[in-house]
């Protein structure tokens, strides 16, 4: 993954395009958030940043304000989150919204806002099934089964892992395994949990 991140940037920078540049450096911010390497991240946030302003990229200029806030502690981070997401739907802008929105409960999580957290999962919940944008909702119920009780956590992270078995997104069902197995609750053999 890593690689083909490297791999993309170099292209992009090969044919000396900006916009794909753009675009490879905003994937690769992504990649880097995922995979929680923060000096990767900051790298490629600041490179896609002045990009963006050199050339007057709005929309992914988003991207890099909002990881670049979820990268960083405390209340300027999840400011410039918040700044980033109502750019984005001011513009119109709704994919990857669940996405945005979970670094957003992130931060509140880490801020030990768990209210905020919840609410704001609920919304990214909303905006994936509004918007059809289902890529990442398992995610986004695996994060919010956190806040469930015993009962409803079990259902929902069945649930979300059955939608990551469906997508074929072997990392986020890896994901869901993982916090069943906190609950001492392991999935069939074939993966894909029975339906209620």
């Amino acid at each position: 993954m890593v690689a083909a991140c490297r791999e993309a940037i170099t292209l992009a920078r090969a044919i000396d395009h900006p916009y794909s540049q753009a675009l490879a450096l905003a994937y690769a911010c992504v990649t880097h958030q995922m995979r929680r390497d923060l000096p990767e991240l900051r790298n490629a946030v600041d490179e896609l940043r002045r990009l963006c302003d050199r050339h007057g990229f709005a929309y992914y200029c988003e991207w890099a304000l909002i990881l670049d806030g979820w990268s960083r502690e405390g209340a300027a981070g999840a400011d410039l989150v918040r700044r980033g997401i109502a750019n984005l739907k001011s513009e119109g802008a709704f994919a990857r919204m669940p996405y945005w929105l979970s670094l957003l409960a992130d931060l509140s999580a880490r801020e030990s806002r768990p209210g905020a957290a919840r609410g704001t999962l609920d919304a990214a919940l909303a905006a994936g099934h509004a918007h059809h944008d289902v890529w990442w909702l398992p995610e986004v119920m695996r994060m919010r089964a956190a806040y469930d009780d015993e009962q409803a956590a079990v259902a929902r992270l069945l649930s979300a892992a059955q939608m990551a078995s469906e997508h074929g997104s072997v990392a986020l069902l890896r994901r869901c395994e993982h916090d069943l197995g906190t609950r001492n609750v392991c999935l069939p053999a074939s993966g894909v949990p029975p339906t209620a």
